[in-house]
Order: structure tokens, then sequence, then C-alpha cells
């Protein structure tokens, strides 16, 4: 008879976002050992989701051949890092929730939150492209835009716990009005939610040049998602490469003012848009040549993110083990 394999797991980490949520159990050389994750309920509310994540906890730790005493969690909104308290979620019931308090009294684990931008560029800085750099810089580019930035080893969070507000950089004076109450900002333009509703109103004015968008989207224009305008990009069709144009072309002026700022070695494109490859990074570094100064000449690695969808999660991981 032939024993299992012991699973030598030191950490939980988690990953609360606003579409899924993923919970995980590493060791202490980063390696994720188990995964159990699904679809963020949102009417359901906050009760529903740490109910998900004391189940979903309770079971993985339960596998583990050694104790798990500490826990990451990356939160998919504002925190207060200082005082370990969520700042705000679009879904109700979040503001000012002691989310690390609750999660040492309910599943007697020492816990550390900081939100998603901030975990994924340690997840990255870690285990994936930012490995051996001393500064980084990591852009999620999904549902909106956010950045978490990471010099001398460590993760800037700014004064007030807003550093890295990367989707609010305004790149355009045309541009429309922001959820922050500006116009123009970034990701009013290269946001997923943006490219879909760029798609939608491109295929409402010129619905023959976005027809294979249009097929995607089952037929209705008012379907049309970013997933539904990179893919037809793909295939050449000429009103939705306009479109991930221009939000290469608007990603790539902020992408220089970051560069511009604070000269890290890489900077790391995350995000459920960012992952749509090349049909985006090509003209990004297109644009940055055409913008870039010679006098002003940088060697800064512009990179897809290497843990794909699970940035944020190995940053929780990371965030826990800070703790040990």
């Amino acid at each position: 008879m032939t024993d299992e394999p012991q699973l030598m797991a030191n950490v939980l980490a988690a990953d609360i976002g606003g579409t899924h949520y993923r919970i995980g159990l590493f060791d202490d050389a980063g390696r994720r050992l188990l995964l159990s994750e699904g679809r963020t309920k949102p009417s359901g509310g906050r009760e529903w989701m740490l109910n998900e994540i004391r189940e979903r906890a309770q079971e993985l730790i339960a596998k583990s051949d050694q104790p798990v005493t500490t826990c990451g969690i990356s939160f998919g909104g504002p925190v207060d890092f200082s005082n370990q308290r969520v700042s705000s979620m679009h879904v109700s019931g979040w503001r000012g929730f002691e989310l690390a308090n609750w999660v040492e009294h309910n599943l007697g684990l020492k816990c550390r939150v900081d939100n998603d931008a901030n975990a994924g560029a340690l997840g990255e800085y870690r285990y994936g492209a930012g490995r051996g750099a001393e500064s980084i810089v990591y852009m999620t580019i999904s549902t909106g835009i956010g950045g978490g930035v990471i010099c001398r080893g460590g993760v800037h969070r700014g004064k007030d716990s807003i550093a890295g507000e990367l989707g609010h950089i305004p790149v355009s004076d045309a541009g429309g009005l922001c959820s922050c109450g500006s116009r123009g900002c970034l990701e009013t333009i290269s946001s997923g939610t943006a490219i879909g509703l760029r798609g939608r109103s491109f295929a409402r004015r010129k619905p023959e040049a976005m027809s294979r968008t249009i097929e995607l989207s089952s037929g209705d224009p008012e379907q049309i998602t970013a997933e539904a305008v990179f893919r037809a990009a793909g295939e050449g069709e000429k009103g939705a490469l306009f479109i991930v144009r221009e939000a290469a072309r608007a990603l790539a002026r902020a992408l220089l003012i970051v560069i511009r700022v604070l000269d890290p070695e890489v900077i790391i494109l995350g995000g459920g848009v960012a992952l749509s490859g090349n049909i985006l990074l090509d003209p990004v570094h297109e644009y940055l040549d055409e913008f870039s100064s010679p006098m002003l000449e940088y060697s800064t690695k512009v990179v897809q993110a290497e843990l794909g969808k699970y940035s944020p999660l190995y940053g929780g991981a990371a965030l826990a083990m800070e703790l040990d």
C-alpha cells in the first residue's frame, strides 16, 4: 500500500472580486497546492461572500497535513491598509468592514488584506513577470483599471492608500465622464467597460463595419462586450480594430507617464483585457515608440502578466507570508 503524498500547505490566500472569487492553499515557496473558485453572486451581498469564504477555506485547510496559520486577501475595491478595513466596493455592505478581523475570528488565522491591484503587483513581483526586478508597476485592465507600484521591494501605497490609481490618469480632453467624476480618464477609453460601450455605439452608427462583432454577440449590437470586440479585431474586422487601437493609444500615453514619473524596470499588464494578448500589446508598443522622445530614452519593459488571472491570488499568498 502506497502512502499518499503529504500536502504541506503553509498559507491560505483569497481573491475576492466583483465577478469571481478564488481561494487557494500555498506552500512556503509560493507554489499553489489547492484551489477553490466560483462566480461572485452580487445579489448575495457581503454575507453570502463571507459564508463562501468560510466554507471553502475550511474545506481546503482540512486537507493540509500541517497547520495553516496565516491568510492574505486580495480585495476587489479600495482598502484602508493601515486599519485593515474595506473602504468601499460596488456591492453594498462592505464599506468600513474589518475583513482581516473577521478572518481572525471566524477562521482562527492571522490575516492581512490589500486591494487587488496591489496584491496583483506583489504576486507578479514575487512569483511572476517581476521576479528579480527591484521596481515594477502592475496595471490591471478589466472592468475598470487599477495599478500597484513596487519600489525597492515594497508596495508603495501612499499616505492615504490611494497610490496606483492608474485608471484615472487623464489621457483625453474629449473623453467621457468617468466614475470618479472627471472626464477623459484612461478608464473611459481602455477599460473593458469602455471598449464594450464603444463597440455598441460604433455598431449602432456603422453596423457594416462591426458585422463580425455583432455576429459574435448573438446578432444583437446591444449585447456587444469587450471580449467580442477583441475576437473580431483578431479576425481583422476594421471597426473592432479601430476601437482596440484607440484603447491601445490611450494606454500607451498613460504608460509613458508612468515611465517618466517612476522609471520602473518593468510594467506588467494583467486583467481580462490585457490578457487578450498581442492584439492589444502590439499597438501599445507601436504607440509607445511613436510617443517616446529620443531625449528621454527608457529601458522599461512592458509585458503581459505571467500569472494571468491568478496574479492577485498569488499576491494574497505573499501577504500571508509576511505575517509569519
